[in-house]
C-alpha cells in the first residue's frame, strides 16, 4: 500500500521499497502531504523528521508499524 501511495504522490511508476522518496522527486511539501495521507489512511502519525531520516519505504514501514 505504501508503494502505491508513493507512486501516486510522486507520479512515478514503479516505486520499490528501497527507492529514496527525495531521489524520486519528493520535496518537503510532498512529504507533508504524504504524512497526512498516512494519518488519514492508516491512522498513524509519523513525525516529519522520520521521513527525512528514513526516506525509503523499507525504513519507513518500521515506523508506521510501531505507531
Amino acid at each position: 500500500m505504501l508503494t502505491r501511495l508513493w507512486s501516486e504522490k510522486l507520479n512515478v511508476t514503479p516505486v520499490g521499497v528501497e527507492d529514496d522518496f527525495f531521489a524520486l522527486g519528493g520535496d518537503s511539501l510532498l512529504a507533508a502531504d504524504l504524512l497526512m495521507d498516512l494519518y488519514e489512511q492508516f491512522g498513524v502519525e509519523v513525525d516529519a523528521a522520520v521521513l527525512f531520516l528514513k526516506p525509503t519505504i523499507a525504513e519507513l514501514v518500521d515506523e508506521v508499524l510501531a505507531a
